[in-house]
């Protein structure tokens, strides 16, 4: 019989993730959006990285009466050089939502490495992309 091990063996680790008292996700890197209105628009940008630890932030962001209520959102995407599935899925439920409201969604300033996923999951076709805010604002 092998011996059981003891309780230094269930200790969590400096790597094990941080996990917040009033969430069921770990604590990880956070999102910094700032927003500002137009008569008929809201620019949304995001700096750092879209993953499945700040993914729900911004989806929280997005969502909010005052978001959902504006004819056009966009989501400027200078200063996001990452993203995984998670923020795949985020775009596409805000693009869908929104859609779905007779609103409309914009991404821009897509970075190559987003841009790339983007592609490789046909999202493009999808997603209405364009490379500036004045571009978007220039269809109006």
């Amino acid at each position: 019989m092998t011996p059981s091990p003891g309780p230094e063996a269930h200790k969590p680790t400096d790597s094990a993730p941080q996990v917040d008292s009033n969430s069921l996700l770990p604590a990880g890197p956070t999102l910094t959006l700032a927003s500002h209105r137009g008569p008929r628009h809201a620019v949304v940008t995001v700096d750092g990285p879209i993953d499945y630890h700040t993914a729900p932030q911004l989806l929280g962001h997005l969502t909010t009466t005052e978001m959902r209520n504006v004819p056009l959102l966009i989501l400027d995407l200078t200063r996001v050089d990452f993203c995984d599935s998670s923020a795949l899925g985020a775009f596409v439920d805000i693009h869908r939502r929104r859609s779905g409201a007779g609103r409309r969604f914009a991404l821009t300033g897509v970075q190559p490495e987003v841009r790339r996923i983007l592609e490789l999951t046909r999202l493009t076709s999808v997603l209405p992309l364009h490379e500036t805010v004045k571009d978007v604002l220039s269809e109006d």
